[in-house]
C-alpha cells in the first residue's frame, strides 16, 4: 500500500544548513526516510507541512538530544544548537499514527521530548555521536526501529484506505468520493480521520497536493532538466489557487521558490532491506 511508503520532502534542511544527506529504505511493509545535517553559527530553519512524524537526535557529545516532531499545519521556524551534527528519520502519515507510546494527532504543531514518551535510551545516542558516517547511523536508527516494533507489518484499515486513495489521486480526489468507497458518512469520515491523524481529509490532501509539487521540483529529472515555471500539470487549475497555497505553505510565491531551490541540490538516494 502506497500508504506506507510515501515519505514527503523537507527542503528547509538542505537550504539552510551543511552537509544534506538523505536515503529511503524501502522494507517489504514500510520505507522510512534517513537524513543529516550539519547546524552552522545560523542555527533556524523554517520546516513545511507534510503530515508526517520525524525523529531528530543531536549526535554531539555533550549536547546530545531526542525530539520527536509531529506535522506542522503552516511554515514553523525551529532552532537548533549552532555547530552540531543531527541525524533524522521521517516515517509516512499511515505508519506515524500508528506510534505506540503518543496519539499521533497530538502532537501535531509539537516537538517533544522523545525521552518523556519512551524509556530513556542513551546508548542510542551514544551510539549516534560516536558513528562516523551516515550509513554507520542508518545501520543504529534501523536496529533502533526494529527493536521497537517500528518495522512491523500493518493491517490495513479504512484511514489507510483514505490516505492511500488521497496520495495516489496527488491530493485531488473528493473526500465525497472516498466516503462512498468506503460505506459510511462523510462526517463519520472526517471524524476518524481527524482523530488518527490530527488534520482533516480536506487539510491533508491540500498537503499531499503541495508536496507533490515540492517532491518534482527537488527530485523529478524532467522538471528540472526543462527548467519548468509552468505548476498548471500539478492539480492546480489557475494561478491563483497555486499562489495561494505556495504562500500558505512556504510564505514564498512560485517564482521565488524557484529562486530558493536553485541553491540546493538534494538526492533522495534509495536502498532496499539493509536489515536481515
Amino acid at each position: 500500500m502506497k500508504a506506507h511508503h510515501s515519505i514527503p520532502a523537507q527542503y528547509c534542511f538542505a537550504l539552510d544548513f551543511n552537509n544534506y544527506n538523505e536515503r529511503i529504505v524501502h522494507y517489504s511493509n514500510i520505507s522510512v526516510l534517513y537524513y543529516q545535517f550539519s547546524t552552522s553559527v545560523f542555527n533556524e530553519t523554517i520546516v513545511i507541512a507534510d503530515g508526517c512524524a520525524d525523529f531528530q537526535f543531536c549526535c554531539d557529545d555533550g549536547c546530545q538530544s531526542a525530539i520527536l516532531w509531529g506535522s506542522v499545519i503552516t511554515p514553523t521556524t525551529i532552532n537548533y544548537q549552532q555547530e552540531k551534527m543531527y541525524c533524522g528519520i521521517r516515517i509516512s502519515t499511515s505508519v506515524s499514527r500508528r506510534l505506540s507510546f503518543i496519539p499521533y494527532a497530538e502532537i501535531i504543531n509539537l516537538g517533544i521530548p522523545l525521552g518523556a514518551v519512551i524509556k530513556d535510551d542513551s546508548c542510542l545516542l551514544d551510539d549516534l555521536t560516536l558513528a562516523v558516517s551516515f550509513s554507520s547511523r542508518i545501520k543504529i536508527l534501523e536496529n533502533w526501529l526494529k527493536e521497537s516494533g517500528a518495522l512491523d507489518g500493518y493491517k490495513v484499515d479504512l484511514i489507510d484506505y483514505c490516505i492511500d486513495k488521497i496520495i495516489n489521486s496527488h491530493g485531488t480526489k473528493r473526500i465525497t468520493d472516498i466516503s462512498n468507497d468506503i460505506g459510511i458518512s462523510e462526517r463519520l469520515l472526517r471524524k476518524k480521520f481527524n482523530k488518527s491523524i490530527g488534520m482533516s481529509p480536506k487539510q491533508y490532501s491540500r498537503i499531499v497536493r503541495f508536496q507533490n509539487i515540492i517532491s518534482d521540483v527537488l527530485y523529478g529529472e524532467s522538471f528540472q532538466k526543462n527548467n519548468h515555471t509552468d505548476f498548471m500539470g500539478f492539480s492546480y487549475y489557475d494561478d491563483s489557487h497555486l499562489i495561494k497555497d505556495f504562500k500558505f505553505f512556504t510564505q514564498m510565491t512560485p517564482s521565488f521558490f524557484l529562486e530558493k531551490m536553485l541553491d540546493i541540490n538534494i538526492t533522495r538516494n534509495d536502498a532496499s532491506d539493509l536489515i536481515k
